[in-house]
């Protein structure tokens, strides 16, 4: 989609001076780790994936970070800014993001004491020698020509950004910063003159921002990325000293802009706020800290609504709006915005499934909810069909929702058949939540728009189907539940899906979970909140595991330990009789019996509801099987599918 031009008048599309630059827009696409590197190089698909988020309307793009210094490896495809061969890679960026009128900026980072030693086969360096919380891995306290080295690391690569026609650098002092390790008292005890009062922990970023700008000169841009809480109250920097940071720091009267964020080494789960994270939790703090300095102040943290977007810029609260993972599920956002089209925005649900790999062993960014991000470069422009096709979508869930969408784009006539009374399959158990909501009426308005005539609450007959005579049938019929290990007779039972819909109330409930995923754990939250007394059973080794590498268990695992009448990890269910259950522990053998047990709740490893598929299997002139009926791998897997299918048809 082509940068549309505002139908009314909204602030978010207000042009910004920052520095000696003009931003055309308030919206910015904030620098995020992709694994795209080659050799640790920008490469093509890094191209690719920024200049659709500058055609897309982005005002501002911050890359991906680049390392200032090989003492420093976080992730194994961060890209090497220290590196020559990232001038020409640069270039290409600036080229593709300049050409729809957006700036482009990189981001220089050292990581310190939260990199990878394992990884660069080198020591960690750090303020001081203390232990990261995540890794546990003890740093080296950096020397004077440690410090000395990353100072001139960061100005070699401002140099290199210069060369490659970027507009400017934003220099890291937030989350995984050496900056701000040097910052806070809470990983910074050193008694030099890099230590101790604030002016001297103010050190090190004050000699980077100045050797920085000196590579800069005044034309290009050069910001700071600033925490704005550790949320450590106990040592770590609070809002009232970032804002005395900021003040101190736009005093050198060299930075063009500071972007703020919160988080740090006790709050990893911050950065990538899911939905039990306030929308806009680094707003308030941002606020302060815009009324002590006199440059713009962005910020970053769960801004995923363009409504909410535009009402801080409008209360003067902030001057800009990073929106990563809202750009990154749709980089079309800010142009259906301007366009008045923003119910067609395919929009952030905050899941963290696929977007968060600095620690994911090399696996490329990906997004649930947009099978296109990280193969941009591998798109072509949807075929108009030679002839239209009759086509028939069995399901409508998100597989056949997307397959249905994208084929009736092209121009063939499709039918939507979902058995239920609404479409959305798996997605409706979370019809609570404005960002599933939001979603789904996405799909809706699609299916609409390209006249995709959508059949609710019609069972799927082989005879139904075959009298249809279509040219092609999408088989998307989702998962049946798994069966638990016991199924008592003199209890109700529910899945963990039926449970959603019940009015459980009361109720002494033995849940069962071999899952560990977001299904799970709205079930349980649900039940609590509705006053059931809960016991909950796993063979895992701890409740929620699907939920570890989506940054939601911390927020999740409170409300289960305080409101649960008892967590049974690593335990398998023996029996239930008589309103009893024995549960044993999968290694030690030790028994425990559980009494009062009225109602059980379970969730198995789903099978795939193929039957329709094998029973059509020779019967239509072209059948295709997508999403879960194929392979239950989840939501971002049935969406991809549903592309895939629906254009190659």
């Amino acid at each position: 989609m082509a940068r549309l031009e505002t139908k009314q008048p909204n602030v978010l599309f207000k042009k910004l001076i920052v520095g000696a630059v003009e931003l055309p827009n308030r919206i910015i696409f904030g620098s995020h780790p992709t694994n795209f590197a080659k050799k640790n190089l920008f490469t093509e698909q890094h191209v690719a994936y920024y200049e659709a988020r500058a055609q897309g309307g982005a005002g501002l793009v911050i890359l991906e970070e680049q390392l200032v210094h090989p003492s420093d490896l976080p992730y194994e495809k961060a890209p090497f800014g220290f590196k020559e061969g990232i001038i020409e890679g640069c270039r290409k960026i600036a080229d593709a993001v300049h050409k729809h009128d957006s700036k482009v900026v990189a981001q220089l980072n050292h990581s310190g004491m939260q990199s990878e030693g394992s990884t660069g086969w080198h020591e960690l360096w750090a303020p001081s020698a203390t232990a990261d919380v995540v890794s546990g891995e003890v740093p080296k306290s950096m020397e004077p020509e440690d410090i000395q080295a990353v100072v001139a690391g960061f100005a070699r690569v401002a140099a290199n950004t210069v060369e490659g026609d970027l507009d400017g650098v934003e220099i890291n002092a937030g989350q995984f910063s050496l900056l701000r390790q040097f910052m806070s008292p809470l990983t910074n005890n050193r008694t030099d003159a890099y230590g101790g009062e604030l002016e001297n922990r103010l050190r090190l970023t004050k000699e980077v921002l100045l050797a920085v700008r000196q590579q800069l000169g005044p034309q290009k841009l050069l910001g700071l990325r600033l925490c704005g809480d550790e949320f450590a109250p106990w040592g770590g920097l609070t809002p009232q000293d970032a804002v005395g940071i900021a003040r101190n720091l736009v005093g050198l009267n060299i930075i063009d802009y500071l972007t703020v964020t919160v988080g740090s080494l006790y709050t990893l789960h911050l950065t990538p706020a899911t939905h039990y994270g306030a929308e806009g939790l680094a707003v308030e703090v941002a606020a302060e800290i815009k009324k002590a300095v006199t440059i713009p102040v962005f910020v970053e943290g769960r801004i995923h609504r363009p409504q909410y977007a535009q009402s801080i810029i409008e209360q003067g609260l902030v001057d800009a709006v990073c929106m990563n993972r809202a750009l990154i599920a749709d980089p079309e956002l800010p142009a259906k915005v301007a366009g008045g089209i923003e119910e067609k925005i395919r929009g952030c649900l905050s899941c963290n499934q696929g977007c968060q790999v600095r620690r994911s062993m090399g696996k490329p960014l990906s997004c649930l909810i947009n099978p296109v991000v990280g193969v941009e470069k591998k798109q072509k422009a949807r075929h108009i069909p030679p002839k239209a096709k009759k086509i028939l979508v069995v399901g409508g869930g998100p597989a056949g929702m997307e397959a249905a969408a994208a084929a009736a784009e092209r121009g063939h006539k499709v039918t939507l058949w979902e058995a239920s009374s609404q479409l959305g399959g798996h997605l409706t158990a979370n019809a609570d939540k404005p960002e599933y909501v939001s979603l789904l009426n996405m799909w809706k308005k699609l299916l609409t728009e390209h006249q995709v005539q959508v059949v609710t609450a019609k069972t799927a007959e082989v005879s139904d189907i075959l009298a249809e005579q279509s040219d092609a049938v999408i088989v998307a019929t989702g998962t049946q539940d798994g069966v638990p290990p016991v199924i008592p007779q003199e209890c109700s039972n529910y899945s963990v899906r039926t449970a959603l819909d019940a009015n459980l109330e009361g109720k002494t409930i033995l849940f069962w979970d071999e899952v560990g995923d977001q299904l799970m754990a709205r079930t349980v939250e649900k039940l609590l909140k509705a006053g059931n007394k809960v016991y909950f059973v796993t063979p895992d080794l701890f409740a929620g595991n699907k939920l570890a590498s989506t940054f939601e268990l911390s927020s999740w695992i409170p409300s289960l330990m305080m409101g649960a009448a008892g967590i049974y990890p690593m335990n398998r269910i023996e029996e239930i009789a008589n309103q009893t259950a024995v549960v044993k522990n999968v290694y030690s053998g030790v028994a425990t019996t559980i009494k009062g047990i009225d109602t059980f709740v379970y969730q198995c490893w789903p099978k795939p509801n193929d039957t329709i598929y094998t029973l059509l299997l020779g019967k239509v002139k072209e059948l295709h099987r997508i999403g879960d009926c194929l392979a239950p791998r989840g939501v971002g897997a049935a969406i991809r599918e549903g592309l895939l299918v629906g254009n190659s048809i």
